[in-house]
């Protein structure tokens, strides 16, 4: 196909550019105005051979910008594979997907590594002086964190699987140099209780029962707190209760919850009715 200069026009093209024959129309229809102006070359056999406007090449396609995405061409359009699908688009071909018509072949081997069985890192059983060291420190853990009485001490060893012949030897040599003393945990407890929570003595002896302490040894810790002692004691927390004025709004109600809770204190209840009644009385006044 033959090409051609020409000087210039309406066409826009530039002055002396080549442009193809085939891009005039044999028509005369042209862009280049009065017929007249047409140049003799444009009646050449040429320029009447040119192509039909059909299979005239178009402009060329813009290509999309990098990273720029194809727009929806619609439902007959083909997709693009997903990542990892096994594509062959820019992507690659599917990461870790293996190629076409290979198997994969290579097995995992299982671990032969054999465990250690528990016997053969520690014996069932304990030889007797294994048992003490043992023991030893079960105790010197238990009186670190509080006293505690022998009953206590005892039971802690038995949980821990201690034998009891050893356990008794322990806590016999534990007595022996006073770390083990039912007589000073009774006292200290009493001391405590009393001070803290005001218990009367007959609740501080049901605690310490509940320890382990024999009744002797309580009673004879009970004996630091007299009768003058608890009802002062008995006094304290009943003025404690009163402070508030809605407590003189209802005299018998005020007394019920006063008695009732010198009752769960270990109080008698003549006592404590007693005591209520007199300091409520200081604090609201008489009643007719």
């Amino acid at each position: 196909m033959g090409t051609t200069k020409h000087q210039g026009g309406s066409s826009g093209s530039p002055q002396g550019a080549e442009r193809p024959l085939w891009s005039f129309p044999a028509d005369g229809n042209s862009d280049w105005g009065d017929l007249s102006e047409i140049p003799v070359w444009a009646h050449s056999e040429a320029a009447s051979t040119a192509p039909p406007p059909e299979e005239a090449p178009g402009p060329p396609e813009a290509k999309p910008a990098f990273g720029e995405r194809a727009g929806y061409a619609g439902r007959g359009s083909a997709r693009t594979p997903k990542r990892g699908a096994g594509g062959t688009g820019s992507w690659g071909g599917g990461g870790r997907s293996a190629p076409s018509g290979s198997k994969r072949t290579s097995t995992r081997t299982p671990r032969t590594r054999e465990r250690t069985p528990r016997e053969a890192k520690e014996p069932l059983e304990l030889s007797d002086e294994q048992y003490a060291t043992k023991g030893r420190a079960i105790l010197l853990r238990q009186l670190t964190a509080s006293a505690k009485s022998r009953a206590q001490l005892k039971t802690k060893l038995l949980e821990k699987e201690i034998p009891e012949n050893i356990a008794e030897e322990l806590l016999d040599r534990f007595e022996e140099i006073q770390l083990v003393d039912d007589e000073a945990f009774a006292e200290g407890w009493v001391r405590s209780r009393a001070r803290s929570r005001g218990l009367a003595r007959g609740a501080i002896k049901r605690e310490l029962r509940e320890k382990g302490v024999d009744d002797e040894t309580a009673q004879q810790a009970l004996e630091q707190i007299d009768d003058g002692d608890e009802e002062e004691r008995a006094r304290e927390l009943v003025r404690t209760k009163l402070r508030p004025d809605s407590m003189g709004a209802d005299r018998d109600k005020a007394l019920r919850r006063l008695v009732g809770m010198l009752a769960r204190k270990g109080y008698g209840g003549s006592m404590a009715f007693r005591i209520a009644r007199e300091e409520w009385e200081v604090r609201f006044g008489e009643q007719d």
